[in-house]
Formats: C-alpha cells, structure tokens, sequence
C-alpha cells in the first residue's frame, strides 16, 4: 500500500469529502472579489491544520513502509529503508536519531559501450561493477584499464597544459625573431 493511500485512512472523513473543498473555494472566491477577508480565513486555515495534525498523530493507525528491506541496521538493529537519492539508490535507518547510510549504487558519467546511456555502478569496495539497463555488466576496474587503454583523444588537462606550452613556444620563437629584424632594420 503506498504513503498516500496509507494517509488518506488516518485522516478525517471531513477532508476527504468535496463539501469542505466546494466552502473553501466559495470562500477564496468572495476574498478575490473583496466580499471577505482573508484574515479570518487564513486564521480558521491555520487552526484546522492543526487539529488536523493533531488527530493524525494521536490516530491508531500504523503506517507501514513499502521500501523495506531484509536487511537490518548494523547501529541499532531495525530494518533498513531502500531510498533513490539523489546521489543514487541508498539504505538508510528509519531512525533519524540513528542516521545510518550505506550507498548502494550511483550513475556515473562512464559510457555503455553497447547503447551509450549512463552507466550505473553498484557495489562497494573491490566487488563494484558497472550496469546497464541494457544487460551491459562489467568490472569496475577491469572496465576503467580498458577504457584508458582504448583512449584515442586526450582528457581537457593534457590539451589546455599543451596550449599553454604552444603559446609559451610560440612567444618566445616571436620575441626572438622579431626583436633581431628590428635591430637590424634600425642598424641600416
């Protein structure tokens, strides 16, 4: 069962109901039109909200989670909760006290060679391997000494320090070569 259906059993059958969303649109109406102020109206909004989350709290229902995993915390024993960060999938300790996190796996900016999509690496330590959604599976380490052997073009480091090395060439070549035809157009 998801959050929102889990939510929708704990709150009051009032919320749920379209009468109290038809008098709350009747009343945003008269304040746009100057017949109400908003005042009262944002003041009854507040007061609600908060005998609102006062009865979820106190409510009997339970929520149950739907990203649990088998696998327990290693700080405090409760199952962990398998979350997509932003970083990539994660197991994360549903105790905030706790805090617990352990990544799983993060997209890399490394290529499929096959479908050319990102790649996926999951594992930890020696045991990392690189994913695709396309079946492409391959060793994280053995995949990074093929890709810098296969390496045609050179990374942007080695061309901006072989510019600068160019330009600095190309200055002194010029410096010198000028500066012996102006003596010697001022010698004549």
């Amino acid at each position: 069962m998801s959050k929102g259906e889990q939510l929708l059993k704990l709150v009051p059958p009032d919320l749920k109901s379209p009468t109290l969303t038809a008098l709350w649109e009747q009343k945003l109406t008269k304040i746009a039109k100057g017949q109400l102020h908003d005042a009262p109206f944002l003041a009854e909004m507040k007061e609600y909200t908060k005998t609102l989350v006062n009865t979820i709290k106190s409510a009997q229902g339970e929520y149950h989670y739907d990203n649990m995993t088998r696998t327990r915390c290693p700080q405090c024993n409760q199952f962990l909760l398998e979350v997509n960060g932003k970083k990539g999938k994660m197991l994360v300790c549903p105790d905030r006290e706790c805090g617990y996190r352990q990544n799983l796996s993060f997209v890399s900016n490394a290529r499929c060679p096959q479908c050319h999509k990102k790649l996926e690496v999951v594992g930890e330590g020696e045991k990392r391997i690189y994913t695709c959604k396309c079946g492409f599976r391959e060793k994280y380490d053995r995949f990074n000494q093929v890709l810098s052997e296969n390496r045609q073009h050179a990374s942007k480091t080695e061309i901006k320090r072989f510019e600068q090395e160019q330009a600095k060439r190309v200055e002194q070549d010029s410096v010198s070569a000028f500066a012996l035809a102006w003596e010697n157009a001022k010698k004549k």
